[in-house]
């Protein structure tokens, strides 16, 4: 029997649980490159002086849907691949994690696992993560038999999911000839220094769907945090000189995501979109909602997962 674990970052359900997610989040040498005891330190500097003012993000977006959405995914996946398979799912910094994950998989009956990693361009913070996490479940258990599937965001179902939500967005709100705007999660620049290939493959999934669609885009980048250099271009900026053009439509499309999250409910929805509504008078700039329950997305799970 195979196990299926589908692993994201996770998402905090109470001002408790964030304090966790922060902490567990800081701590991860993937995010901080620091040493451990600096790491620790730093975590709970960032953890306690941030959670609280984060949380009010999260009860304005009603909370964050990720959680739910990845179980849910996992039980479309299980409705797909039938009996031969038991599907699970884990988090990087929520419970369950990702060695409860396993264990779950293994007491099940599971003699071979598959993690798949919702990141469908890898990149040292996310995959890079999960890796590490994998490293050390297979140092205590060596027995166990572990494969992590690579990035996906070249898979056809998935390209085809992309231009099909925004096909339909465009259509549904009646948008001529818009610019898209493929906005993806920045990672630090020292990372690229260091051979980290996400930003090769943010602009090959970008390109693969803007070409089915025959439209214009660009690459930008959101959630940049702290002072270091992280790569660029900003979102905010590029689109604020973007209205200052002849720029008519703009549709965001939040390409490195596949689970709505406060990232795309509150960054994009609630602060930077009605930014340009009430500071440029532009209302002509929509963002494409993300279906993670959609036929396509299942279907690009079951190609890779076979």
């Amino acid at each position: 029997m195979t196990g299926i674990l589908l692993v994201n970052m996770g998402g905090p359900t109470s001002e408790k649980e964030l304090l966790f997610f922060l902490k567990k989040m800081f701590t991860d040498p993937f995010i901080l490159p620091f040493p451990k005891p600096v790491r620790f330190l730093v975590s709970r500097v960032i953890s306690y002086s941030r959670y609280k003012k984060s949380w009010l993000k999260y009860e304005l977006i009603g909370g964050t849907p990720l959680i739910s959405e990845v179980e849910e995914c996992a039980n479309l996946l299980n409705i797909e691949l039938g009996n031969k398979y038991i599907i699970e799912s884990a988090f990087s910094y929520s419970q369950p994690l990702i060695a409860e994950g396993v264990n779950i998989l293994t007491k099940k009956g599971a003699k071979k696992i598959k993690i798949l990693p919702l990141y469908p361009q890898e990149s040292m913070t996310t995959t890079g993560s999960v890796r590490a996490d994998v490293r050390k479940i297979l140092k205590s258990n060596p027995s166990l038999e572990i494969e992590i599937i690579n990035q996906f965001y070249d898979n056809d179902y998935f390209t085809d999911f992309w231009t099909e939500l925004i096909k339909n967005h465009i259509e549904e709100n009646k948008i001529n000839n818009p610019l898209l705007i493929f906005s993806a999660h920045s990672i630090p620049e020292y990372l690229v220094n260091k051979g980290d290939t996400y930003p090769q493959a943010i602009n090959k999934s970008a390109e693969l769907i803007a070409n089915k669609l025959q439209l214009d885009f660009k690459i930008t980048y959101q959630s940049k945090m702290g002072k270091m250099k992280w790569l660029a271009p900003d979102t905010k900026e590029v689109i604020e000189k973007l209205i200052e053009s002849t720029t008519k439509n703009i549709v965001i499309i939040p390409i490195s995501f596949i689970n709505e999250n406060l990232e795309t409910l509150y960054d994009l929805d609630t602060e930077l979109i009605p930014y340009f509504n009430n500071e440029f008078n532009f209302y002509n700039i929509s963002r494409v909602k993300i279906k993670s329950n959609h036929k396509l997305l299942i279907k690009t799970f079951v190609d890779i997962v076979k």
